[in-house]
């Protein structure tokens, strides 16, 4: 019984879009997990120990692996699409510096738009920054 617990640790952890998990026993290359699942990329998930979210609970970021990398036992990766999910990555950390610089300046209005010229496919994702509230969010079209 107490063995089961212990199995389940020694494994890599992959979560596909759609909610499956998938568990590997060994050491596996990106490059393997890519080809086996055409247009996505997988990025590692770390858990911030001092940043937390509006509701108090730490901030979990995502880290893009390289093709040459290996997924290693005991840590949980995300398979994630290139159009939606790694733009929503790239506007968070921006967001999050822009507020960040918002704040040690005082603001420069409410309902500010940022412009993604910088990303491609930037008609598909507007992040926008309420500088009084300090929140961002990216709306999809």
């Amino acid at each position: 019984m107490g063995n089961c617990q212990a199995a389940e640790a020694a494994t890599v952890v992959i979560h596909h879009p759609g909610n499956k998990i998938e568990r590997i026993y060994h050491p596996v290359s990106v490059n393997e997990i890519m080809t086996s699942n055409p247009g996505h990329y997988i990025a590692l998930v770390l858990t911030s120990p001092t940043l937390k979210n509006q509701h108090g609970m730490p901030l979990k970021q995502l880290k893009l692996l390289k093709p040459d990398d290996t997924l290693l036992i005991g840590h949980v990766y995300r398979l994630i699409s290139f159009e939606v999910d790694v733009m929503k990555e790239f506007a968070a950390k921006k967001c999050a510096k822009l507020g960040k610089l918002l704040k040690e300046r005082g603001g420069i209005g409410v309902g500010t738009e940022l412009k993604r010229k910088d990303l491609p496919n930037a008609s598909d994702l507007k992040p926008k920054l309420n500088p009084k509230s300090g929140n961002c969010s990216s709306v999809i079209k």
